[in-house]
């Protein structure tokens, strides 16, 4: 039924018998259903990002890790360490340990502490001593994510250069290069790595260890060229060694 224009006219000039006949032949008109609505779903919610972890100052990083950074001293010689867990394990280099008969660690206000070999891995050049203490609240170093470094990047080296007593020894650098050497990888660095450097770490600008560093090239043709274990291979040693 329209109800509009001359349609509307026409039904009001219609008599009765008209009315009639329209409801004896009248067919029902069916009309179709309006078309449904298209329904799009909502579009989907894009994962939160996430924040970029700051970058800090050298002097920053410094403040951050120095109380984590050991000196070890054998009586066959001396070297580096960084604690990695409150309860008093000491990463370091295995041929900075190897065979000692006493380990002594100092923490950089001084205080000194009896030390023992719990793990070593010796081709990796890598060893854990457990800290002889009756307390478990040691400053820890953050380990980072040593696939993440970039060439160039900037990094610090830390530990105790020449077994020198007080503050730890810094130098600053770059990421120079990733090598395999021997078959084993190695973090190349300009940053400078002295007798005493060994075991202590490598660090980045966020403050975390991306590789512990082990040994440098020495002649009178050579400069700015030392090596450090890769912390992502650490953290394997770490694992087996002290499930953690």
């Amino acid at each position: 039924m329209y109800a509009c224009g001359n349609r509307t006219a026409y039904r009001e000039k219609t008599t009765a018998r008209d009315h009639a006949n329209l409801r004896n032949n009248t067919t029902t008109e069916i009309v179709p259903p309006a078309e449904t609505a298209e329904i799009s779903s909502p579009a989907p919610t894009p994962p939160a990002e996430e924040e970029p972890t700051p970058s800090y100052t050298v002097a920053e990083v410094v403040a951050m890790l120095e109380p984590a950074v050991v000196r070890i001293d054998t009586p066959e010689g001396s070297g580096s360490g960084v604690i990695i867990s409150r309860t008093g394990y000491v990463l370091t280099n295995n041929h900075v340990v190897e065979d000692a008969p006493s380990i002594t660690i100092t923490l950089v206000n001084g205080n000194q502490y009896d030390g023992i070999v719990v793990a070593r891995h010796e081709e990796r050049d890598l060893a854990i001593v457990g800290i002889i203490a009756d307390h478990s609240d040691f400053a820890e170093g953050v380990l980072g994510v040593s696939e993440d470094m970039t060439i160039g990047e900037e990094v610090v080296a830390m530990g105790y250069a020449l077994a020198l007593e007080g503050q730890v020894t810094i130098s600053r650098g770059i990421i120079s290069a990733i090598r395999e050497i021997d078959g084993l990888n190695y973090i190349q660095t300009d940053a400078a790595i002295n007798p005493g450097n060994s075991g202590g770490p490598l660090v980045n600008l966020k403050g975390e260890i991306i590789g512990i560093n082990t040994a440098k090239y020495v002649a009178v043709e050579v400069e700015g060229i030392g090596l450090a274990i890769p912390i992502d291979e650490v953290k394997l040693f770490i694992l087996d060694a002290i499930g953690e």
